[in-house]
């Protein structure tokens, strides 16, 4: 079993107990990077690029656009173009909820404002909604 994909799972099991209990900031944090981290290891199981190929693929990338792209970006494109392959539909779903999610995660954890409820369930909302098209689609 993979790390990355154990760590996704108790992201997301963390963001529902995290809500529960009224910590909707952290809640939002949790969500995202489930998201995020199965989205990395579905780049690995489903497309066959392992870690040290992402990591490879992201320096060349950052040598021909003067080092303006990160991880998330990264997998986030490059796992999108794999699966918009094989379901346009499934790639507009990965793509809208994960950019959503991430800019959800930026409001929470870099801005002076409060997070609701209402937010942080919309988050674990949109999480649940990639874990299961990635586990679906990707065979995870």
């Amino acid at each position: 079993m993979s790390y990355l994909k154990i760590k996704s799972e108790h992201n997301l099991s963390a963001a529902e107990i995290l809500i529960r209990n009224g910590l909707h900031a952290p809640s939002v944090h949790c969500s995202y990077y489930s998201s995020f981290q199965l989205s990395k290891f579905a780049l690995k199981e489903f497309s066959g690029i392992d870690y040290q190929k992402q990591e490879e693929e992201l320096n060349m990338l950052k040598q021909t656009k003067s080092g303006k792209i990160g991880i998330h970006e990264f997998v986030i494109n490059r796992l999108g173009t794999e699966i918009k392959h094989y379901s346009n539909e499934a790639f507009l779903t990965y793509t809208n909820n994960i950019r959503l999610l991430k800019t959800f995660r930026i409001k929470s954890d870099y801005l002076d404002k409060p997070v609701t409820d209402e937010q942080s369930k919309e988050s674990l909302r949109l999480s649940s909604e990639i874990v299961q098209l990635l586990k679906s689609k990707c065979h995870l």
